[in-house]
């Protein structure tokens, strides 16, 4: 559903469709990613959302195949995949750092790779996820069309991105309160046990 919002919001702007379309794409990962962030953290404070935990690999995929092709398009159209100039573009080089990290993580989404690595290693791998959305948030940030000025001059106000950005802070702070949660939760029995043991 939220993708289709975007599409139709892009659809219906006044920008150009190859710009339209790239920032379509752009716009579509992130929100997938910020999803998929989401459903851990939602499920530790509500059951209800645990059968989504399953699920959000997937999501979590479709976000990397969207990120690649907006890099893709960026890279052909906007650059003839001049790799040294985008490296050297402060905002660019954070995010292909970003999705190097995302392919890796959508590479060994799998079973068989939880099978070869081990639970343990694969979920210390797949944790590289939150150093990548926050190189991603601000490469979201830098690159606004719509949150900031251009050389001085005011622009419209981007309502899908100021959206997103809640949608990430959102996501950040609900991982912040679930990491706050879990590690109360795990440290209850031991407290529990102190008090029966005491006299």
């Amino acid at each position: 559903m939220g993708v289709a919002l975007l599409g139709a919001y892009h659809a219906l702007s006044d920008l150009p469709a190859q710009t339209a379309f790239i920032r379509f794409l752009a716009l579509s990962a992130f929100f997938l990613l910020s999803v998929s962030l989401m459903i851990g953290p939602l499920a530790v404070f509500k059951s209800s959302f645990a059968p989504l935990i399953e699920p959000r690999r997937a999501v979590g995929i479709a976000a990397f195949v969207f990120a690649a092709l907006h890099f893709l398009l960026v890279a052909s159209l906007y650059f003839g995949f001049d790799f040294g100039q985008m490296v050297s573009m402060f905002p660019l080089a954070i995010a292909m750092l970003a999705l190097v990290v995302l392919l890796i993580l959508a590479l060994t989404a799998t079973d068989l790779a939880v099978a070869k690595m081990g639970f343990a290693k694969w979920k210390t791998l797949q944790r590289f996820v939150y150093p990548a959305y926050i190189l991603i948030f601000a490469h979201f940030i830098l690159k606004a069309n719509g949150l900031f000025s251009r050389d001085g001059k005011p622009v419209a106000l981007n309502a899908a991105e100021v959206a997103l950005v809640l949608l990430g802070v959102a996501a950040v702070a609900l991982q912040v309160a679930a990491f706050f949660e879990f590690r109360k939760r795990k440290a209850a029995p031991v407290h529990d046990k102190e008090n029966n043991d005491s006299p």
